[in-house]
Protein backbone atom coordinates (compact mmCIF):
# COMPACT_ATOMS: atom_id res chain seq x y z
CA UNK A 1 0.00 0.00 0.00
CA UNK A 2 2.91 2.56 1.04
CA UNK A 3 4.68 1.71 -2.61
CA UNK A 4 1.38 2.65 -4.75
CA UNK A 5 1.31 5.96 -2.67
CA UNK A 6 4.68 6.86 -3.40
CA UNK A 7 4.27 5.96 -6.77
CA UNK A 8 1.22 7.57 -7.18
CA UNK A 9 2.65 10.92 -5.86
CA UNK A 10 5.66 10.29 -8.17
CA UNK A 11 3.05 10.34 -10.86
CA UNK A 12 1.42 13.56 -9.65
CA UNK A 13 4.64 14.90 -9.29
CA UNK A 14 5.33 14.68 -13.06
CA UNK A 15 2.26 15.04 -14.47
CA UNK A 16 2.49 19.09 -12.57
CA UNK A 17 5.73 19.51 -13.62
CA UNK A 18 4.35 18.40 -17.24
CA UNK A 19 1.31 21.26 -17.02
CA UNK A 20 3.26 23.79 -15.71
CA UNK A 21 5.82 23.73 -18.32
CA UNK A 22 3.10 23.63 -21.10
CA UNK A 23 1.20 26.41 -19.38
CA UNK A 24 4.88 28.43 -19.18
CA UNK A 25 5.23 27.90 -22.74
CA UNK A 26 1.65 28.98 -23.90
CA UNK A 27 1.40 31.71 -21.55
CA UNK A 28 4.65 32.90 -23.29
CA UNK A 29 3.20 32.35 -26.50
CA UNK A 30 0.22 34.43 -25.88
CA UNK A 31 0.84 36.78 -23.54
CA UNK A 32 4.06 37.76 -24.18
CA UNK A 33 6.39 39.67 -27.05
CA UNK A 34 6.86 37.98 -29.95
CA UNK A 35 10.06 39.40 -32.01
CA UNK A 36 12.30 37.92 -34.90
CA UNK A 37 15.72 37.33 -33.23
CA UNK A 38 18.65 36.94 -34.90
CA UNK A 39 21.62 34.24 -33.45
CA UNK A 40 24.73 36.22 -33.98
CA UNK A 41 26.88 33.34 -31.42
CA UNK A 42 27.39 31.31 -28.75
CA UNK A 43 28.89 32.01 -24.92
CA UNK A 44 29.56 29.99 -22.66
CA UNK A 45 29.18 30.59 -19.43
CA UNK A 46 29.08 28.06 -15.78
CA UNK A 47 25.84 26.54 -16.77
CA UNK A 48 27.05 25.97 -20.38
CA UNK A 49 26.80 26.70 -24.08
CA UNK A 50 23.86 29.52 -24.82
CA UNK A 51 23.16 31.40 -27.97
CA UNK A 52 23.04 34.92 -28.31
CA UNK A 53 19.83 35.94 -29.97
CA UNK A 54 19.77 40.03 -30.61
CA UNK A 55 16.50 41.65 -31.47
CA UNK A 56 14.93 45.54 -31.57
CA UNK A 57 12.34 46.50 -30.27
CA UNK A 58 10.40 49.96 -29.82
CA UNK A 59 12.87 50.24 -26.68
CA UNK A 60 15.42 49.96 -28.37
CA UNK A 61 17.86 47.23 -29.40
CA UNK A 62 18.20 43.94 -26.80
CA UNK A 63 20.95 40.84 -26.26
CA UNK A 64 19.44 37.77 -24.63
CA UNK A 65 21.36 34.16 -23.78
CA UNK A 66 19.15 31.17 -24.74
CA UNK A 67 20.19 28.15 -23.81
CA UNK A 68 21.64 25.81 -26.22
CA UNK A 69 19.69 22.39 -25.83
CA UNK A 70 22.74 19.54 -25.73
CA UNK A 71 20.68 16.70 -28.17
CA UNK A 72 18.52 18.40 -30.40
CA UNK A 73 18.55 20.47 -33.56
CA UNK A 74 20.94 23.39 -33.64
CA UNK A 75 20.41 26.59 -34.77
CA UNK A 76 22.37 28.10 -37.42
CA UNK A 77 24.63 31.27 -36.78
CA UNK A 78 23.11 34.30 -38.55
CA UNK A 79 19.80 32.41 -38.93
CA UNK A 80 16.56 34.28 -38.02
CA UNK A 81 14.58 32.90 -34.92
CA UNK A 82 10.69 33.64 -33.47
CA UNK A 83 11.55 34.42 -30.16
CA UNK A 84 8.46 34.67 -26.95
CA UNK A 85 9.95 36.46 -24.30
CA UNK A 86 8.41 37.98 -21.13
CA UNK A 87 10.30 42.02 -21.42
CA UNK A 88 9.19 42.20 -17.71
CA UNK A 89 11.41 39.27 -17.12
CA UNK A 90 13.32 38.34 -20.04
CA UNK A 91 15.01 35.28 -18.46
CA UNK A 92 11.62 33.90 -19.43
CA UNK A 93 11.59 32.61 -22.68
CA UNK A 94 10.77 30.03 -25.50
CA UNK A 95 12.33 30.16 -28.76
CA UNK A 96 10.17 28.38 -31.63
CA UNK A 97 10.77 25.30 -32.65
CA UNK A 98 13.16 24.17 -29.59
CA UNK A 99 12.05 20.50 -29.75
CA UNK A 100 14.14 20.14 -26.08
CA UNK A 101 11.27 21.91 -24.35
CA UNK A 102 8.86 19.97 -25.75
CA UNK A 103 10.54 16.78 -25.39
CA UNK A 104 11.49 17.84 -21.74
CA UNK A 105 7.33 17.99 -21.62
CA UNK A 106 6.67 14.83 -23.22
CA UNK A 107 9.54 13.04 -20.62
CA UNK A 108 7.26 14.43 -17.36
CA UNK A 109 4.39 12.97 -19.16
CA UNK A 110 6.01 9.79 -19.93
CA UNK A 111 7.21 8.86 -15.97
CA UNK A 112 4.11 10.11 -15.14
CA UNK A 113 2.24 7.28 -16.84
CA UNK A 114 5.05 5.17 -16.02
CA UNK A 115 4.78 5.14 -12.35
CA UNK A 116 1.25 4.73 -12.59
CA UNK A 117 1.62 1.44 -14.60
CA UNK A 118 4.56 0.11 -11.70
CA UNK A 119 1.53 1.54 -9.22
CA UNK A 120 -1.20 -0.70 -10.55
CA UNK A 121 0.97 -3.38 -11.15
CA UNK A 122 1.98 -3.56 -7.33
CA UNK A 123 -1.17 -3.46 -6.05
Amino acid sequence: MANGIIFLVGALIMFYMALRSVRQRRSLCTNGEKVQARITGTVQSRDGTAYVLEFTTAGGSHRLQYPKPSRSKNFAEGSVVTLYYDPEAPEKMYVEGDKSVLGAEALYAGIGVALLVLMFALL
